[in-house]
């Protein structure tokens, strides 16, 4: 809804639809909170989880429906279904002449059959004429992605007017099949403002709330829209019929020569003519001269909006809320005290507007209906997965809190989806970025994310230079309150299993050599990147012979069994004949002698970093990391030492991820490194090159997306969650499918810490509030620790 160009677009569609389909005459818009079914959805997740981790994996899904319901009641989604009524006189097909006469021989007996009040059965041939008109009808709805609705869809969407707000099983309503079954419930219309429902399973109130007035200029009422954002479920509907304009023109002649006569009376009287008068005047001439255009028509229609109920007070005061809500949109509703069960039975589907409805009636021409933007939703993330956040409709709030608890739209997410061919996917690539500013949720919300791939059938890596999650987590083991409470998830915490990487512990030297672990191309090109790191080969192109000879020499040696490492490329260049390159080898020699780079050039004499843990966490100590602000110039020896660590470690990932015969997943913290040089956004290139051929997901933790925005890369992030970073809002905001407007510049600067944008697999992108449900599992998930005098701060504002 931020992007005000792509809503007009939408808007435009709908209204060329409507002048398409004119001609049909009689349609049903309506919108429903259908059930969200989350038990099924949970159920159907199980496949995809890990045997180890089962039992955990299903208690934390039963307690994400339980948290759930108890915040919000029923859980819903809203569906949209669009009725159009097929008409005989549309029916292209050529008859002879006892076609017709036998025609109007059936037409006849119908009218009489019906006058007698009695019923007939329709034959089967009867709905063949209108194959070819359903089929035109249908090609025109694929335009906004309409598709026709099944079997049991239809048999339930006549059975659910009947059971609305009442407890049912979908699957079982969908099958029925009789019109007495269909329509097997009590309607008690004897309170006022409310109808009592009795089915054979539940009861509850309905309330069928009326749209009174518009504003005169109809532009973004987004009606629909509007009503998604109320704190509980409704139904929105429209009738909507296309008036004939020989029944149009004489009416509007008609008017604007009363009109007139008001202006010459009052002029006549020495009054001015009322603001009222002249507005009316005005719209009657525009309408007039749209009228006059071929495809323009006037529509009739009445909007409802429905709520539910468990008793007649709940029902009203609901009823009393969507009034006040749409007040402030523009939009007028009544809650008729009489007329509850006439509207029941004309917003029933198959019903149609007629001469006898004549209160609460709206006329516009095509557009106003599409004004309406209907089908239009704040759906993000996917169908099956587990909770991650709240959806926030760009709404300004007071703290995160309030965001939360204001939103009924929750998040699901699954990580590894992109890759699997979906319908309506935009993207095939199943890899991850997680931007923004330090301090905003980036580290939170990869853990947590994490925490849920540790329960799925997958081999988890987590690159973890600032070695902070074990910390976080042996807190929450060690608490003896949780271990007692919450053993499931204690045993699966155990699980974790920890790599630290310390270059002190001579065990660990050469665990990330490229001799030791890379097919010898790749290992020729990684140990490039870390030389360059610490030595300046340009203008020295006897050195960089020498030392390109050296590592094709040591890989060869490699090759024929021979136990040898990265340090015997610097012991070749310290025997080299030249002096230039001996005082080369001397230098690097120094350089990795008592240094972190210890774990990436060692002789070969200790095993390469091997993992065959599902679940793994993999520290680097004394890792010194530049800011990320900091030029790569203005980098400190150790720094630059680090990074070629950190490409080493990239290097593996790569390799990690490339058995075909299982799911894999690396996070990377600190991605941002990989973007600074040119050698490191070569390293970054081949970990995501091998994503989706090797069912590989990378989750790149960084600080900046402009790496992301370069146009080769486009399309090497299927998801993406960007937190607010001042100095690249704009390049996030294109990065995000956003357009770059000063509201949508606001909104980011407005979002609290634990917001951020997601873009999802379908290119569609929503403004989202993480929340973890699981009081438990926020120990693990920290990044700092508060301290008293934060909480004492906040006691006061």
């Amino acid at each position: 809804m931020q992007n005000k160009e792509k809503v007009e677009n939408y808007k435009q569609k709908w209204k060329h639809l409507f002048e398409e389909i004119t001609s049909y005459d009689d349609f049903h818009l309506m919108m429903y909170p259908s059930e969200y079914e989350l038990e099924k959805r949970f159920e159907d997740l199980e496949s995809d989880l890990a045997e180890d981790a089962l039992d955990v994996a299903r208690y934390y899904n039963e307690e994400t429906v339980r948290l759930l319901e108890q915040r919000l009641g029923r859980l819903t989604k809203y569906d949209f279904i669009f009725g159009v009524k097929l008409k005989n006189s549309l029916v292209n097909i050529s008859v002879e002449m006892k076609d017709n006469v036998l025609s109007l021989f059936n037409t006849a007996t119908d009218t009489v059959v019906k006058m007698l009040g009695w019923e007939q059965n329709v034959p089967t041939s009867f709905f063949y004429k209108y194959e070819e008109v359903e089929e035109t009808l249908a090609n025109i709805m694929a335009s906004i992605r309409g598709e026709r609705l099944t079997k049991q869809e239809m048999t339930y969407m006549n059975r659910y007017h009947f059971v609305r707000g009442l407890k049912h099983q979908i699957e079982e309503e969908s099958e029925i099949r009789n019109v007495r079954s269909i329509t097997n419930t009590l309607i008690d219309p004897t309170h006022p403002s409310v109808l009592h429902l009795h089915s054979d399973q539940d009861e509850g109130f309905t309330s069928f709330v009326v749209v009174d007035e518009f504003l005169h200029n109809m532009s973004e009422s987004d009606l629909f829209y509007e009503a998604q954002a109320l704190p509980f479920p409704v139904e929105v509907q429209i009738k909507a019929q296309t008036e004939s304009k020989s029944i149009t023109k004489p009416a509007l002649n008609i008017k604007k020569q009363q009109l007139k006569e008001e202006q010459r009376e009052q002029h006549s009287t020495g009054d001015r003519s009322d603001v009222s008068t002249v507005t009316s005047a005005t719209m009657v001439r525009h309408l007039q001269d749209e009228i006059k255009k071929e495809e323009v028509y006037l529509m009739n229609w009445l909007a409802v909006i429905v709520v539910h109920g468990k008793d007649k007070k709940d029902c009203t005061q609901k009823a009393t809320i969507v009034r006040r809500h749409l007040k402030g949109a523009g939009i007028t509703c009544r809650l008729p005290v009489a007329d509850q069960l006439k509207l029941f039975y004309k917003m029933l589907p198959g019903e149609k507007l007629d001469m006898t409805d004549k209160n609460w009636i709206q006329k516009t021409t095509q557009d106003g209906l599409a004004e309406g933007l209907f089908a239009v939703n704040s759906d993000i993330g996917s169908k099956i997965g587990f909770f991650l956040a709240w959806v926030d409709r760009f709404i300004e709030h007071t703290d995160l809190e309030s965001a939360i608890l204001s939103s009924r739209d929750f998040v699901l997410f699954h990580p590894f989806l992109a890759n699997q061919q979906l319908k309506g996917s935009k993207t095939r690539s199943p890899h991850c970025l997680i931007t923004g500013d330090t301090g905003n949720g980036k580290s939170y919300l990869a853990k947590l994310i994490f925490n849920y791939i540790s329960m799925l059938n997958v081999k988890a890596l987590y690159i973890d230079p600032k070695k902070e999650m074990r910390k976080w987590i042996r807190r929450v083991l060690n608490d003896q309150e949780i271990r007692e409470k919450f053993p499931l998830y204690i045993a699966h915490l155990e699980k974790y299993n920890y790599i630290t990487l310390d270059h002190e512990d001579k065990g660990n030297w050469g665990a990330l050599d490229p001799i030791s672990f890379l097919p010898p191309m790749k290992a020729k090109d990684l140990v490039q990147v870390i030389f360059e790191q610490v030595y300046d080969f340009k203008g020295k192109d006897d050195v960089n012979t020498a030392f390109l000879r050296a590592t094709s020499n040591v890989i060869e040696m490699k090759q024929k069994g021979e136990q040898v490492g990265s340090l015997h490329i610097v012991k070749e260049m310290q025997n080299h004949p030249e002096e230039a390159v001996r005082k080369a080898g001397d230098y690097l020699n120094e350089v990795v002698a008592d240094s972190i780079l210890k774990l990436c050039i060692h002789d070969g004499s200790n095993p390469a970093l091997s993992l065959e843990e599902r679940i793994t966490i993999l520290e680097v100590e004394n890792m010194d990391l530049p800011e990320h602000s900091e030029r790569l110039e203005n980098y400190t020896t150790s720094q630059l030492k680090s990074s070629a660590v950190m490409f080493a470690l990239g290097k593996f990932c790569e390799l990690f991820g490339m058995n075909q015969d299982e799911q894999t997943v690396e996070f990377i913290d600190e991605a941002w490194i990989f973007t600074t040089s040119q050698q490191g956004k070569k390293v970054e290139r081949q970990m995501r090159r091998i994503g989706r051929s090797y069912n590989n997901a990378e989750y790149f933790i960084s600080q900046s997306t402009k790496d992301a925005l370069k146009e080769e890369d486009n399309g090497n992030f299927g998801v993406a969650f960007a937190f607010d970073e001042p100095n690249e809002r704009e390049d996030v905001l294109k990065w995000m499918n956003m357009e770059v407007t000063k509201e949508n510049l606001k909104m980011m600067e407005s979002m609290f810490q634990g917001q951020c944008l997601f873009k999802d697999y379908y290119g569609r992108t929503a403004k989202i509030s993480i929340e973890c449900l699981f009081e438990e599992w926020e120990g693990a998930l920290k990044t700092v620790e508060k301290k008293a005098v934060a909480y004492a701060e906040e006691k006061y504002l």
